[in-house]
């Protein structure tokens, strides 16, 4: 098998550097792709991708909270708003931990390093109260037993550590861990694919421990929506990593870089020709001479009401756009500023075609996450970050940074950033010339592309070996 893989990645290597069409002759090719919806922007690039396949491949798609209590889901996600919102600093050193903290965690029989189990402490205070509201029956009803057990066993001593537990603790933790991969497995079975696409981490590491144990012969691909590698990504058994852009790569000297294709976020189809501004604000009913500023703050909404005061200090020939998300606290204040304001603010719900709010702006200012970037960038936007949860937004903000086309502002320093950018219009159109260039706005038609040519290949190898 370890063979017919090697065999698989040649083919395509050659083939990309002779520069020959893969043949995708017989039935179409099926296609898996696993995601998270703890973060919207994973979900969004499955879909990308799935819309890139349309009608070339038979498409099914696995959420990874799909496999536990809708419940039990539910009390995670609020522990993880409450950890990045309030805790951000927790957070932050819990995703830089060093190279291989995760792969200890869940492979070795000591404990978790010390950095982790103050985060642990505050992870276990935070699920318990989640936890309570949590309830009885459904599928996967014994998860919340076991979600209970998992809070209890979190927090512990690090200094006595062998007389704390550790072994029984680290056992429930890896049999929660191995639970989650065996109701995936069944999943991949029943589909069975010819190409697995990751665009989560965790998805993909329990493919990987599924594949490692011949239990999925598919080819897989890790699609990364951030502007920087997380080690939990680097599994064994990915034949290719579809990274946003190649200084991505830089300084990795790892096996990872040499399986990495430069493909850009996926994004949906409507990014690959966006709109003329002059043709979005139309669509939207703003003047074409106007300065339009978008204030985006992703799902959670974080921190557009304080973006949207300060900035409706400039001109009244200045308009902003904002999106709440699921901010209801945010979206109150918005509208009542919309009411005082009813000709320069516009408060929108989620839309489908953020293209056309993109290409209508001068300027973004937002929460960073990967496809917000991407998106902005795709659309020939700066991006100004008014927070950045660290972790993977760290990532994205020091890559527009480097690139010049944004980065972090404090809210005090907000105004002045954007009355700097406004007024210098020579200035404005370089930085959006540069984030143009920087876009991807294909990577979802290259990410299908290459999920075609490993099924392809893929299925001539089966029948050479035969």
């Amino acid at each position: 098998m370890q063979q017919a893989r090697e065999a698989l990645v040649t083919s395509v290597n050659d083939a990309a550097v002779d520069d020959e069409p893969i043949s995708h002759d017989g039935p179409p090719p099926r296609v898996l792709l696993l995601t998270s919806g703890l973060g919207l922007g994973h979900v969004r690039a499955a879909q990308a991708v799935a819309a890139a396949l349309k009608e070339q491949a038979q498409v099914a798609t696995v959420d990874f909270w799909s496999l536990m209590h809708a419940g039990a889901a539910r009390a995670i996600h609020a522990t993880y708003l409450d950890l990045v919102q309030n805790h951000s600093d927790l957070y932050e050193r819990l995703y830089h931990l060093e190279a291989g903290t995760w792969r200890q965690v869940l492979e070795s029989r000591s404990g978790p390093p010390r950095a982790v189990l103050e985060v642990f402490q505050l992870i276990a205070s935070a699920a318990a109260n989640e936890g309570m509201s949590i309830s009885r029956g459904g599928r996967y009803a014994s998860d919340r037993l076991l979600y209970s057990l998992l809070c209890t066993s979190m927090p512990y001593d690090g200094d006595s550590l062998a007389g704390n537990g550790v072994r029984a603790r680290l056992a429930l933790w890896k049999f929660t861990w191995l639970r989650l991969i065996r109701r995936l497995e069944p999943a991949i079975r029943k589909f069975a694919p010819d190409v697995i696409v990751s665009t989560q981490m965790i998805p993909a590491a329990m493919t990987s421990y599924l594949q490692q144990r011949g239990k999925v012969q598919a080819s897989m691909i890790g699609v990364l929506t951030d502007f920087g590698v997380h080690d939990f990504w680097k599994q064994r058994g990915i034949d290719r990593y579809c990274v946003a852009h190649r200084s991505i790569l830089e300084g990795d000297g790892s096996s990872t870089s040499s399986r990495a294709v430069v493909t850009g976020v996926p994004l949906m189809p409507d990014f690959a020709f966006p709109l003329s501004q002059a043709e979005a604000r139309r669509e939207l009913g703003l003047p074409e001479d106007a300065q339009v500023v978008l204030v985006l703050g992703g799902g959670l909404g974080i921190s557009v009401d304080t973006a949207a005061t300060t900035l409706l200090k400039r001109p009244a020939s200045t308009h902003v756009i904002v999106m709440p998300g699921k901010n209801n606290k945010a979206r109150a204040v918005l509208d009542k500023l919309a009411i005082e304001h009813p000709q320069r603010l516009k408060v929108c719900d989620w839309t489908d075609r953020m293209d056309v709010y993109l290409r209508a702006a001068d300027v973004v200012v937002g929460k960073p996450g990967g496809i917000t970037v991407a998106e902005a960038l795709a659309c020939g936007r700066p991006l100004l970050a008014t927070r950045s949860l660290g972790g993977q937004e760290g990532f994205n903000v020091d890559f527009l940074t480097r690139h010049g086309v944004g980065g972090l502002v404090a809210d005090g320093e907000l105004l002045n950033r954007v009355d700097a950018l406004l007024g210098d219009r020579e200035a404005l159109q370089n930085m959006q010339r540069r984030a143009w260039l920087l876009g991807q706005r294909d990577g979802a038609a290259r990410v299908a592309n290459l999920a075609l040519d490993l099924a392809s290949v893929r299925r001539a190898v089966a029948l050479q070996s035969r």
